[in-house]
């Protein structure tokens, strides 16, 4: 019994690590969505060509909010300002930088209506992908353990246990997801 304890706990926190993964993708993603209320996570991935590497634009400059819809970049050393703006421009990340010379202004637009529900919308979209990609490693768990365990009362407990695992994280996907779209249709 303590072997299949142990294999129990294994096998969850495995399946808890995968889930972890899904729901921390979503916080990233949520993160990123420009709704005209600046927030340096939509630089996070940005990198900069600077001597012949790509370096993230965090290690490269100082990136801060100076007010509700402008994001100020200033680089450590000026002759790098012109390779982060071309950087910003290239990305798919729509921004449009002022240069003033010294700092990278970005100003966020407010969101139009249309905007506002084309996000909703997207966002839909993905909250129904990650609560697919949970329900799939809830699948794949049970069938390990169906393949693993004998005893019909044992495979039972283990798969209810799964289910309200996976249950938690749907529902803290749905919390986020909420969390969002109420902060979209505010602004």
């Amino acid at each position: 019994m303590l072997i299949q304890n142990q294999k129990k706990e294994l096998l969850l926190k495995q399946m808890k690590d995968r889930m972890n993964k899904i729901l921390n993708y979503f916080k990233k993603f949520v993160s990123k969505i420009r709704i005209g209320k600046a927030n340096t996570d939509i630089l996070d991935d940005l990198t900069v060509e600077y001597s012949d590497k790509k370096i993230n634009l965090y290690h490269i400059a100082s990136i801060t909010v100076n007010n509700r819809n402008t994001i100020l970049i200033k680089p450590w050393e000026a002759n790098i300002l012109p390779l982060i703006e071309k950087s910003i421009l290239k990305s798919k990340i729509g921004l449009v930088t002022i240069n003033t010379g010294k700092i990278l202004k970005i100003v966020l637009p407010n969101l139009t209506e249309e905007r506002r529900k084309e996000i909703l919308r997207i966002n839909n979209i993905k909250l129904e992908k990650a609560k697919i990609r949970l329900r799939n490693i809830r699948k794949e768990y049970n069938k390990i353990i169906k393949l693993n365990i004998i005893d019909i009362d044992t495979f039972n407990r283990y798969k209810k246990h799964i289910n309200t695992v996976t249950r938690e994280y749907i529902c803290l996907i749905e919390n986020i997801f909420n969390k969002k779209n109420k902060e979209i249709i505010k602004i």
